[in-house]
């Protein structure tokens, strides 16, 4: 990228809790390229205090997924999407993953969804492993049946 192409670009604050609408976003996107959460940082090198998570399954699964509609008439600075939506309800993501939700000024929850992707890959880890132990279990009884009917 030539020094003519970074001047172009702007400053972002990384720092901060932005709101933004999704047709703000969009239009920023075709604008230029921007970072959104969904680029987050990840390298072990910015991290510490590093502990696998433990018990996604039972987590996940406490966590309901809904299909639902924006109360937009009632909360319009909130530029909703219109039609139906599909998500969860911050209030339950709380219980389990509080690290996932933010509250804003005004008491309302909401929630990073990236921040509940390491927990399925935890919970699709963890039904693995049952799938793996229950197809071996499945095997040696195969062999056990077919053994008894000699």
């Amino acid at each position: 990228m030539s020094e003519k192409d970074n001047e172009k670009k702007s400053e972002y604050d990384f720092g901060g809790i932005e709101e933004f609408n999704l047709q703000q976003i969009e239009e920023e996107i075709l604008n230029e390229s921007i970072y959104l959460d969904v680029f987050a940082g990840s390298d072990l090198r910015f991290k510490k205090e590093v502990e696998p998570l433990t018990g996604d399954l039972e987590k996940i699964s406490a966590l309901k997924g809904y299909s639902y509609k924006y109360k937009t008439e009632d909360f319009p600075q909130n530029d909703f999407a219109e039609g139906e939506q599909l998500g969860v309800m911050a209030q339950e993501v709380e219980k389990v993953y509080p690290g996932a939700v933010r509250m804003d000024k005004d008491g309302y929850r909401f929630v990073n969804y990236s921040q509940l992707t390491p927990g399925l890959i935890g919970a699709v880890k963890e039904l693995n492993e049952m799938v793996e132990k229950q197809s071996k279990l499945i095997e040696e009884l195969r062999t056990e049946i077919k053994d008894l009917k000699k």
